[in-house]
């Protein structure tokens, strides 16, 4: 009986050795396959990183790229300027002709004979309120005008100063005319 026990106990252990030894296996090339997916994805995540990167580097290569050709750009723009600038002082015409762009400019940008009518246009239906709120209603109200008068007042000013400088430029022009004619 001894014996029987003995034999079951081996078998059994063999058995169960066997059991283990199985077990041990397949956990082993479960890590390994696991292993071996982990290695394959960081290298496709690196691949992709590097990818990235190179696009951005060359993205950022060509960026530089044109920043240089537009400084460089710029570097012939001011050389050319500054040649420029030192030609019109050296024949001291440099003062002269920013004056008269500066007078050109304010030609266009004041005494325009449409400006001033729209002027005179918002000036009258100023006028026209005034006259309407201190005649129509029972009750003065002071507020009401005293605010358009202001109005009228901002509106009266820039108006003045576009007939001056209308005037002006009729003046200039005259004399432009009468040099020409000479």
């Amino acid at each position: 009986m001894l014996q029987a026990q003995k034999f079951r106990l081996t078998d059994y252990l063999d058995e169960r050795s066997a059991y283990l030894t199985q077990f041990a296996e397949e956990a082993n090339f479960e890590i390994d396959q696991i292993g071996e997916n982990a290695l394959r994805e960081l290298d496709e995540a690196g691949e992709r990183i590097m990818g990235n990167i190179e696009s951005r580097m060359q993205a950022f290569e060509e960026s530089m790229e044109m920043n240089k050709m537009e400084i460089e750009e710029n570097e012939k723009r001011v050389t050319e300027f500054e040649d420029k600038i030192e030609k019109s002082r050296n024949e001291g015409l440099f003062f002269k002709s920013l004056m008269e762009k500066k007078s050109e400019n304010t030609k266009k940008s004041a005494g325009s004979v449409a400006r001033r009518n729209i002027y005179l246009g918002l000036i009258g239906i100023v006028l026209l309120g005034i006259a309407d709120a201190s005649i129509s209603s029972s009750v003065f109200d002071w507020r009401k005008v005293g605010v358009l008068v202001l109005v009228l007042i901002g509106l009266v000013t820039p108006a003045i100063y576009e007939q001056r400088m209308l005037a002006k430029n009729e003046g200039i022009g005259e004399k432009d005319d009468q040099e020409s004619e000479e």
